[in-house]
């Protein structure tokens, strides 16, 4: 309950004023009154109007229309019967960037066609041996080939050699097996099979299923890689002609797969025939001018062969081909450090150092180029975490080098019980396992 209390009285409050019509009804009235005698003078003297305003209003509209953007140009549809002639024969001559592009818009616009997808996915993978990047993708036309038909042994044959290249020998050799129990008769998967029992170590029964792929290849699908892993093989045990026979047939099947032109002058190299591994990383380096792998190779090839200042236009051609790429930023930066040209090999070191290199040289040459221009603050921590990366690596001769020229060079002791603590990897890590290991 409470109490209502009475408004107090306004002396001053205002009367109203009495009228005779509302405000609204009388503005009504008057607007009325406007329109119809604005809409008379219209009737009649509708000529002179259209002949006034008709002109001017079309004026507007054109001016309007000029500034309208125009339609968006719409984007190409793929030629794919362009692509689909394009795939076979660039693959067919050996020109495996065109084939990739090609046979890529054909499984694209076919993605329940499980061999196109193979395809794709190991163009991809031997594109990434040149580059050390894209292997993601490579994995990701595996996975595809696999959906577009998992009872067929296209996508699982792949996977397993994909995984395999990444180090991921495990999970590759399951793979693999999938792939035979689906199709026992499937080439590759033999010729896989033999390359992860090579990583495993397990080389008698590596040759076995080479046997078993050579026996049942008949379209040629598997060729390359019988004859690739055949070599891994023999130039294990240092026959190294067998190697460079297998190697040739391997090369002259796939002339742009620049991991073999590499492997193949590795076996010459050991044979001590520089001249013939030479000519082979020059050949195909001819038709794969901007190859960061092959560029590499033949900068590491003329420093093996006594001509390291020949090497230096190689390794920078590589650099401006790809300039992150982790090997030539590393040999480059060895072949300036040991030139004594300390201020241009920290740039390069210091790069492949960030981009994720494991090389203790690496550290170990930026840490002294650092010392040597009495920058001993950074250098000793190179140095430091050199010796710790020795120690993961159970070098004791580097961690003894380390020590030593931390010591010599900044008087200072490095922290020899630091435990170092590894990082996730990187794509340039994972693919320093990933890249087809060289014959010797």
């Amino acid at each position: 309950m409470y109490l209502r209390t009475p408004k107090r009285y306004r002396a001053d409050r205002k009367k109203r004023h009495l009228r005779l019509l509302p405000r609204r009804l009388l503005l009504l009235i008057v607007l009325i009154l406007l329109v119809y005698f604005g809409g008379s003078q219209a009737l009649l003297h509708a000529d002179t109007i259209r002949d006034f305003v008709f002109p001017r209003v079309e004026n507007a509209v054109n001016h309007v229309a000029t500034q309208v953007s125009p339609r968006p140009t719409p984007t190409a549809t793929p030629d794919v019967a362009q692509a689909q002639q394009g795939c076979v024969t660039s693959e067919w001559q050996g020109n495996l960037q065109e084939a990739t592009i090609n046979c890529q818009i054909l499984a694209d616009s076919n993605p329940n066609d499980a061999l196109l997808q193979y395809k794709v996915a190991r163009m991809k993978l031997i594109a990434s041996a040149s580059t050390g990047v894209g292997i993601s993708e490579a994995i990701d036309y595996a996975n595809r080939a696999i959906n577009a038909d998992p009872e067929a042994p296209y996508g699982w044959a792949i996977r397993a050699m994909v995984l395999d290249w990444q180090g991921d020998v495990g999970r590759a050799l399951a793979s693999a097996l999938h792939a035979r129990a689906i199709d026992e008769n499937f080439a590759p998967t033999y010729a896989i099979m033999g390359e992860i029992y090579y990583d495993l170590g397990k080389t008698d029964e590596a040759s076995t299923y080479l046997d078993q792929a050579q026996e049942l290849d008949s379209t040629g699908l598997a060729s390359v890689e019988i004859y690739r892993n055949r070599a891994l093989l023999s130039s294990s045990v240092g026959d190294y002609d067998t190697a460079i026979h297998d190697l040739r047939a391997a090369l002259e099947m796939a002339p742009n797969h620049s991991y073999i032109a590499v492997e193949l002058a590795n076996n010459y190299i050991a044979n001590d025939d520089f001249d013939s591994a030479m000519s082979v990383l020059s050949d195909t380096l001819n038709r794969n001018p901007n190859d960061p792998y092959l560029l590499w190779r033949m900068g590491w090839a003329l420093v093996e062969a006594g001509t390291p200042d020949r090497s230096y236009e190689y390794y920078r051609r590589c650099l401006d081909a790809a300039p992150d790429n982790l090997r030539c930023l590393s040999y480059l930066g060895g072949l300036q450090f040991a030139d004594q040209d300390y201020v241009s090999a920290v740039p390069n070191l210091s790069r492949a150092v960030e981009l994720g290199s494991e090389d203790t040289s690496d550290f170990y040459q930026l840490g002294l180029s650092y010392a040597l221009q009495g920058q001993c603050d950074l250098g000793v921590n190179y140095l430091q975490r050199g010796y710790e990366l020795a120690v993961l690596q159970e070098k004791e001769s580097a961690q003894n080098d380390f020590a030593s020229a931390s010591q010599e060079y900044c008087n200072q002791a490095l922290v020899t019980s630091a435990v170092a603590v590894t990082a996730e990897p990187t794509e340039v890590e994972t693919f320093a396992t990933a890249t087809p290991t060289p014959s010797p």
